[in-house]
């Protein structure tokens, strides 16, 4: 199946950058996942007992196990482990997705982006209408060399992309072209 730049891409239209996700995108899911557990950890260290106590009171009731079915086998602990595990298996199914359905490149012409998997948000600027780049990176972003480039055209229409690899790359091959395109006046 064809990436969608390729299907967009006009006769004679070279790629000049090809911007790639970066793997720091799975950082988020991570650190969801360690977050959801350490707080489902303090919450049963203080009170977990106690509804386990309450719990296991309900569950010696006959019609309340009959009435829960599969779920009276399940304890406190399992609800807290299935709980973790479920935020973080969604956040790294999202991170997977936007890693893997993710584009923006540059070409002679034009800036393109495109997101999504089953719904598809796209964006494309003419370099010719381009005013502004601007490049952000965090600390961690600085150490491993990600950021999110946001490129700014008239009319206030804006084209963001990140977390990118090597955004200070992108942000000089945009530059690049835009000086062949239309060079400065003096």
């Amino acid at each position: 199946m064809a990436r969608y730049v390729d299907t967009a891409l006009s006769v004679g239209e070279p790629i000049l950058y090809d911007a790639k996700v970066h793997w720091a995108v799975f950082l988020e899911p991570f650190t969801k996942w360690i977050g959801t557990a350490v707080v489902l950890a303090i919450f049963w260290t203080f009170i977990g007992g106690r509804i386990t106590g309450d719990l296991s009171e309900t569950l010696a009731d006959e019609r309340a196990t009959q009435a829960l079915g599969w779920l009276s086998a399940l304890s406190f602990t399992h609800i807290v482990i299935l709980i973790a595990v479920l935020v973080g298996v969604q956040s790294l199914i999202k991170a997977l997705i936007y890693y893997y359905n993710s584009d923006f490149v540059l070409t002679d012409r034009r800036v393109i982006s495109k997101f999504g998997l089953l719904s598809r948000t796209t964006s494309e600027q003419r370099l010719s209408k381009v005013e502004s780049i601007h490049v952000y990176q965090s600390f961690l972003g600085r150490l491993l060399n990600y950021g999110t480039v946001t490129v700014t055209g008239t009319g206030s229409s804006a084209t963001k992309f990140g977390p990118m690899a090597d955004p200070i790359g992108c942000k000089r091959a945009i530059e690049t072209q835009l000086d062949l395109i239309k060079p400065d006046a003096g």
